[in-house]
């Protein structure tokens, strides 16, 4: 059992894993992680460099762990992200849920 939902998206970023930024998509998010799709292969407990932009001025920057891979995407913990970030994905993470509940009734 997941700690707390996530919360269906469809948000590009970018990752880095020590050479060069490359484009991903993120699937769906909690305030907890997210869960990443990208045309590289990552490993089981890598670590990787995670940016992503909500909004004109509401960029996001922290540090990821793989904690699981399928044939789809992977699941990506959150492992480092200042208080600045993580109210960013908090506020972000509302107005889904929010847009979200208007859509549907």
């Amino acid at each position: 059992m997941r700690s707390e939902p996530r919360i269906p998206v469809s948000q590009r970023a970018t990752l880095n894993a020590g050479e060069a930024w490359y484009p991903c998509l993120i699937q769906d998010m909690s305030t907890k992680g997210f869960f990443i799709v990208s045309s590289r292969d990552h490993a089981v407990g890598q670590s990787l460099a995670f940016r992503c932009t909500f909004a004109p001025e509401k960029s996001l920057e922290c540090k990821v762990e793989v904690r699981h891979v399928n044939d789809v995407g992977m699941g990506a913990k959150i492992i480092d992200i200042d208080e600045r970030g993580a109210n960013l994905c908090q506020v972000f993470l509302q107005e889904q849920y929010a847009d979200q509940l208007n859509r549907s009734g």
